[in-house]
C-alpha cells in the first residue's frame, strides 16, 4: 500500500486549515446538501467532504454511509493523495490501482472501488482537503459531472471560508467580553459563529444551474419567500431590527423544513427554500402552512411586537425548466400573486397557467397605471360621512376611481395592490390629494356655509417616505380649504404598530395645522385603542365587515361593536361606521352611540359634480 504523501508545505497548511474553525464541529444542513449533491450528479453511492488534519482525515460531512466514522487514519486516506495535486484524483477501480489495491479502506469497510476526489483549495492555494464520490462499485465520470463536481468544491470552500469570518468574530467577541471583566459571555448575547449559515444569492443560483443541469435531474420545488414587514421596520425602527426580522424568521422557518432541505437569503428582505425530491403540491402544502403557522407569533424586540408574516411563491421543477432564470421568474410570479390575489385565503400560491396570466394583466395594469399618474388622471370621488340621526352630510372621504383607455371605470381594490408593489402608492396619494383640495372650493360653492369634514387616505409609502411627508405639509399649507372645512386623514391602524417617536412627530405636526387623524378599518388589524391614545388620533372608523354582520344570527358582531364604542367614549374618540347598508344596522349603531356612519344606504361614491349637486339638494 502506499501511504498518503506528505506535503513540503504541510505546516503551513494546516495553519491554514486550523484557520477556519471547521474541524470537530456538529454537522451542518449546506455541507450535507452539497454532499447530497455530489450522489446525485455522480450517481455514486457516498458523496463525503473530507479534511486532512495532521495525522487524520476528518470529515465535514458523508452521506450515504451509516454509521460511517468521523475521522480515519490520514497515511491510509485517499484524501491525502488528492491534496498533493492541483486536479482532481479519479480511481476508477481501486482494485486496478497499485496505490490502493492494498489499502485498508479497499479491502475493509466500506469497500472502496471507486473514488473520485475533487481538491479543497484555499485562496492562497493551499489544500484543505477534499469533495468526494466513493462506490463500492468501478464507474467512470462523464466531463460533465467532472465539471460540476469542480463547481461544487469552489463551493465547499466558499462555505468554508463563512465559517471562518464566523470564527473569527466569535474569537473578537469573546476578547471584547473578556475585556470586560469576567471574560464571561453575557446571557443573550447570540455569537456570530453560532447563527445557522443560509446560503446567498449567487451560491443559490449556481446550486439551482447544477441541479438542472444533471442527465437526470430530480424534482424539487424552489419557494421564494418575502416579508411583509421587512420595509416598513427597517424605514421606522432601523437596519438591525429588520436583520432581526429576517434572521428570526429564517430560523423559524427552517425548525419546519426537511432536513435535506436548503435555504438561502436572495435579497434584503426575501429568502428562498429549496425543498429536493418533492414534486406534490399536497406534500408542498403541507411545508408550507407549518412554515405560515411558525411566523404567526410576533418577534419581541425591546418591547416591541414584529409581526413575522411572508408570502411565499412556489415553482416545482419537474424537468419543465431549462434554465434558472425560467424558474426564479416564475417562483416570483407565484409570490406576487399571492401578495396581490386577495380572493385566496393563503398566504402562498402555486405558479401555473392562470397565475402566468395574471402576471401578464398584472404587468399591463402596472404599465398603464404609470402612464395615468403621469398624465393627471386618476379622477377623485367623494362618499358622504353622515350623522346617523338625521342622515345629514358632516364630511366627505375622498376615494379614488381610474378610467383606463378602454373607458372601464377601475375600482381601488383592482390596482391599489399593484400600485403599492410597484412602489407608486405615495405618489398617487398626493395628486389624489391635491384634486380632492382643489374640488373642495366647488363643493363648497353648492353649500355655502356647511362645515364639512374633507377626509383623504394616506399609504403606508407615503408615511415612511421622508420626501413625501415634505410634500404633503407643504400641500396642506399651500392649498387651504373653504372656510369652515377641515382636512382629515386616513391611515389603517397597522401602520400604527410599533412605527416608534417618527411616526408620532409627523402626526403632531398635521395636528398643529389643524388636520384631524383617523384610523380606517379599525379592528381588522393589530393595534390597540390604548395604543391609538399615544398618537393625536381624534377619530375610529370602524371596519365594515363588522357593520355588515349586525344582523348575523349566526356570527353577530354586536358585542363588539358596543366594545369598541365603549372604549372610544373612556378614551374620548369619535367613531365612525362604515358599510352600513340597511335601516336595521344604522338604527342598531344609533341605539348603542354611534352618531357617524357611511355607507351606501346613504350615498354611493360620486362625481365631483354628483357631489355638488348632492350637496345643494341637501343644502
Amino acid at each position: 500500500m502506499q501511504e498518503a504523501p506528505i506535503p513540503e508545505d504541510d505546516s503551513a497548511r494546516l495553519k491554514e486549515l486550523h484557520s477556519y474553525g471547521v474541524l470537530d464541529t456538529q454537522s451542518e444542513a449546506i455541507f450535507d446538501d452539497i454532499t447530497h449533491l455530489v450522489q446525485d450528479i455522480t450517481g455514486a453511492k457516498i458523496g463525503v467532504i473530507s479534511l486532512i488534519d495532521e495525522n487524520r482525515q476528518w470529515l465535514k460531512s458523508c452521506v450515504g454511509l451509516d454509521d460511517a466514522p468521523k475521522e480515519t487514519p490520514r497515511n491510509i486516506s485517499f484524501c491525502g493523495h488528492t491534496i498533493v495535486q492541483r486536479r482532481p484524483l479519479i480511481v476508477n477501480d481501486a482494485l486496478e490501482d497499485d496505490r490502493f489495491a492494498d489499502n485498508p479502506l479497499v479491502l475493509g469497510e466500506p469497500r472502496i472501488r471507486f473514488y473520485a476526489g475533487f481538491p479543497l483549495i484555499a485562496a492562497n492555494g493551499m489544500a484543505l482537503g477534499s469533495l468526494c464520490a466513493i462506490d463500492i462499485e468501478p464507474k467512470a465520470l462523464t466531463p460533465k459531472q467532472v465539471t460540476s463536481l469542480e463547481r461544487l468544491a469552489r463551493q465547499v470552500v466558499s462555505q468554508m471560508e463563512l465559517r471562518r469570518e464566523a470564527h473569527l468574530l466569535q474569537s473578537a467577541e469573546l476578547a471584547l467580553q473578556a475585556q470586560g471583566g469576567n471574560g464571561q459571555v453575557k446571557p443573550g448575547i447570540q455569537l456570530i459563529s453560532e447563527i445557522n449559515p443560509v446560503m446567498n444569492r449567487e451560491q443559490l443560483q449556481q446550486m439551482l444551474s447544477l441541479l438542472l443541469g444533471l442527465d437526470q435531474p430530480p424534482c424539487f420545488a424552489l419557494a421564494r419567500c418575502k416579508f411583509k414587514e421587512y420595509s416598513r421596520v427597517s424605514a421606522t425602527i432601523g437596519s438591525a431590527a429588520a436583520k432581526n426580522l429576517i434572521q428570526t424568521g429564517l430560523e423559524r422557518l427552517r425548525d419546519c423544513l426537511p432536513a435535506q432541505a436548503s435555504t438561502a437569503y436572495f435579497s434584503d428582505d426575501e429568502i428562498a427554500i429549496v425543498l429536493p425530491h418533492l414534486s406534490e403540491e399536497s406534500a408542498i402544502t403541507a411545508i408550507a402552512e407549518r412554515c405560515m403557522a411558525s411566523l404567526e407569533a410576533p418577534l419581541k424586540l425591546n418591547d416591541r411586537d414584529i409581526e413575522l408574516g411572508m408570502n411565499m411563491g412556489i415553482a416545482i421543477f419537474k424537468k419543465n425548466y431549462s434554465d434558472v432564470d425560467s424558474l426564479l421568474s416564475d417562483a416570483s410570479i407565484a409570490q406576487r400573486i399571492a401578495i396581490t390575489d386577495r380572493s385566496k385565503n393563503s398566504n402562498f400560491n402555486f405558479i401555473d397557467l392562470p397565475a402566468r396570466l395574471a402576471a401578464q394583466q398584472h404587468y399591463q395594469v402596472e404599465t398603464d397605471l404609470r402612464r395615468a399618474i403621469r398624465r393627471n388622471e386618476i379622477t377623485p370621488y367623494l362618499q358622504p360621512i353622515v350623522d346617523l340621526v338625521t342622515g345629514k352630510p358632516v364630511g366627505l372621504e375622498c376615494l379614488m376611481r381610474w378610467r383606463t383607455d378602454s373607458g372601464e371605470m377601475m375600482l381601488p381594490n383592482n390596482f391599489l395592490p399593484i400600485t403599492h408593489l410597484a412602489g407608486l402608492s405615495g405618489e398617487l396619494d398626493l395628486q389624489i390629494i391635491q384634486k380632492a383640495i382643489q374640488a373642495s372650493h366647488e363643493l363648497a360653492s353648492a353649500a355655502p356655509g356647511q362645515p364639512l369634514q374633507l377626509s383623504v387616505n394616506l399609504s403606508g409609502l407615503l408615511l415612511e417616505s421622508e420626501g413625501q411627508r415634505q410634500r404633503l405639509l407643504q400641500l396642506i399649507r399651500s392649498t387651504p380649504l373653504p372656510k369652515d372645512w377641515q382636512l382629515q386623514v386616513e391611515l389603517v391602524e397597522d401602520y400604527l404598530h410599533d412605527n416608534g417617536s417618527e411616526l408620532g412627530i409627523f402626526l403632531n405636526y398635521l395636528r398643529r395645522l389643524g388636520v384631524a387623524i383617523a384610523i380606517d378599518d379599525f379592528g381588522t388589524g393589530y393595534s390597540s385603542l390604548s395604543r391609538l391614545h399615544n398618537y393625536p388620533v381624534r377619530t375610529v372608523k370602524v371596519d365594515c365587515s363588522f357593520v355588515e354582520r349586525i344582523d348575523d344570527s349566526s356570527n353577530p358582531s354586536n358585542q363588539l361593536l358596543k366594545t369598541i364604542q365603549n372604549l372610544c367614549a373612556d378614551l374620548g374618540l369619535e367613531s365612525t361606521a362604515e358599510g352600513v347598508e340597511t335601516d336595521s344596522q344604522r338604527a342598531w349603531l344609533v341605539q348603542n352611540g354611534y352618531k357617524h356612519g357611511q355607507g351606501n344606504l346613504f350615498s354611493r361614491p360620486m362625481s365631483v359634480a354628483a357631489t355638488a349637486h348632492y350637496l345643494a339638494e341637501i343644502h
